[in-house]
């Protein structure tokens, strides 16, 4: 059906961007703690912890998406 194919492509292609987004995301995490000193480091080290799981299921969502 091509309605399907069409809700799949645009699926696919909306996973490829939050996934983009949190990689940029994710560095710009990483600067923080480079940047971060004194007690709000253990906040921005959560932060990217954070970022990290949300990225793994990204990519768990994107290695379940059907082949077309």
């Amino acid at each position: 059906m091509q309605i399907d194919d069409s809700q799949e492509q645009e699926r696919r292609e909306t996973v490829e961007e939050i996934s983009e987004l949190l990689a940029v995301v994710q560095e710009m995490g990483r600067r923080l703690a480079n940047e971060t000193h004194g007690t709000p480091y253990a906040l921005v080290l959560e932060l990217n912890e954070l970022l990290h799981q949300a990225r793994a299921k990204i990519e768990q969502i994107q290695a379940s998406s059907p082949i077309s």
